[in-house]
């Protein structure tokens, strides 16, 4: 996503290292995901939707912008995407989007064509604002082209999207073919309604080792793949060059650390016209101080909640200590939904967000200038947080082979490839990690490659656990409660989850 001495030219092998680590540490098989809606995968928590990436499909206004990756932005503002910027990912609701034209071209497809169900007619869900919308419109299109006799209805549903399928799910009118998130797997997999993909992926010349090996952690269950990756993001440092030079100080580098933000945050805080740091409390944006003080929220095995930790504790009390010295600001402390927006406003000087800023500030804040390098090292080391949605087939659909075909042909590398060509969101195929060109995109994604960066996730109950982050920042922020009760409470309530009570 960048063009610096292509970091992935020197990186796909580490990412590739990092994604089998993380898919250890994280990985379904020791429990899935349950947060912000959609985004590639994760954008605001609380500011408008579409990311997640990725970046998630919530609808609200941002207070925490995506979480779930490049799929979503704001998460929860105008409206949030699905397991979006974490979570999920997108620009704004209330922001304008993207012109994307209208797939209407041949196609040079070279993949493996499965046999399908003949006459088949399958429905395919997702959130999204329009220009998500457009992406599948046109993914759609190419695969029928691919296979003429399927017929796919594409049916967006671009709020409360976990909500419906859920209920849709129980009433047996789910679509065949959907978005599936932390939540969507937290619901579906133990009970069987994903269909598992793994034989029809070997009939389709589909390979796990195809994907980047993290982003299938959420989605794998008891050794089996209930959903492809769709998308994928991270996060990076966002400034505004005006306010460092108002402040008289540096630019940020690749190799800052917790103090270069701190001290940089307080300087520009002092000059009075920016916020220093903005940043809501969530879950998301606070994951990656926690991971880079060697913290998370769980155990490996997703059975014991971390959250009152030595390292954990570490990261809060760096972060309480911004606020209390007002070089960290809320998005509501500065009139803004989310810290994306504050950005925008020129409102803040710096914030943590993802790859969906690249359009929402091309095309909401065209004239002002900003840029991004990748997040501070912390104590431990460099770390970022991996959001990312994926596609799944509904185990009771009448025509499974189709459904897998259409999720097998998205996520994979020819779509894939057409997808990371209009800007809309990262390719979760390893092969294609070089398709990344704008020096944004590029410094965001160089937190894929972190060796402490990992995806947030902590079994079925995920969202409950980040839920209790979310609420125990929120009390510290608002100095309802000092570091040590609010994570205390927060460990409660997390172990309380991980235990399903």
């Amino acid at each position: 996503m960048k063009k610096t001495r292509s970091v992935w030219q020197i990186s796909t092998t580490v990412l590739l290292a990092m994604g089998f680590v993380v898919a250890a540490c994280s990985s379904p098989a020791a429990a899935p995901t349950d947060t912000p809606a959609p985004a590639p995968t994760t954008a605001p928590t609380t500011a408008p939707a579409t990311v997640a990436p990725t970046t998630a499909p919530a609808t609200v206004a941002p207070t925490t912008a995506p979480t779930t990756a490049p799929t979503t932005a704001p998460t929860v503002a105008a409206t949030t995407a699905a397991s979006g910027p974490t979570a999920t990912a997108v620009p704004p609701t209330a922001a304008p989007t993207p012109t994307i034209v209208p797939f209407a071209g041949t196609v040079n497809y070279t993949g493996t064509v499965m046999k399908v169900e003949d006459g088949a007619s399958i429905v395919f869900s997702g959130w999204g604002d329009s220009s998500e919308q457009q992406v599948y419109h046109d993914s759609i299109a190419r695969f029928e082209k691919v296979y003429p006799g399927v017929k796919v209805d594409y049916q967006p549903i671009p709020a409360d999207f976990q909500t419906k399928l859920k209920a849709a799910m129980a009433g047996g009118t789910a679509p065949d073919v959907f978005y599936v998130d932390d939540q969507l797997m937290s619901a579906f997999g133990p009970t069987n309604q994903l269909l598992a993909l793994d034989d029809l992926m070997k009939e389709g010349g589909v390979s796990r080792s195809d994907f980047v090996p993290s982003l299938l952690s959420i989605f794998t269950l008891n050794g089996k793949t209930l959903a492809l990756p769709k998308d994928w993001g991270t996060l990076g440092l966002v400034y505004l060059p005006e306010a460092f030079t108002a402040a008289g100080i540096p630019e940020p580098t690749a190799k800052w650390t917790w103090d270069d933000l701190k001290a940089a945050a307080a300087k520009i805080k002092a000059g009075g016209k920016y916020a220093g740091f903005c940043m809501g409390a969530d879950w998301a944006r606070f994951a990656p101080f926690v991971f880079g003080a060697g913290g998370a929220y769980a155990s490996t095995d997703n059975k014991t909640a971390t959250l009152n930790s030595p390292e954990v504790k570490t990261a809060a009390d760096f972060i309480a200590g911004l606020k209390t010295d007002g070089s960290l600001s809320t998005p509501a402390d500065v009139g803004a939904g989310w810290c994306g927006e504050a950005i925008g406003k020129q409102l803040a000087g710096m914030t943590y967000e993802g790859g969906w800023m690249v359009n929402y500030m091309k095309l909401t804040y065209p004239n002002v200038q900003w840029k991004v390098v990748p997040l501070p090292a912390g104590p431990k080391g460099k770390a970022d947080v991996i959001f990312t949605n994926g596609i799944g087939v509904n185990a009771g659909s009448k025509f499974p082979r189709a459904s897998a075909a259409l999720a097998m042909f998205i996520t994979g590398a020819y779509n894939q490839g057409q997808i990371v060509k209009t800007g809309f969101a990262y390719s979760t195929q390893v092969s294609q990690l070089n398709l990344l060109t704008n020096p944004d995109d590029q410094a965001i994604s160089q937190g894929g490659t972190f060796p402490l960066t990992r995806v947030a996730y902590w079994g079925p109950n995920t969202g409950k656990v980040n839920d209790a982050v979310s609420k125990a920042l929120n009390s510290i922020f608002l100095g309802a409660s000092s570091v040590a009760d609010s994570l205390s409470q927060a460990q409660t309530d997390a172990q309380t989850a991980l235990s399903g009570q």
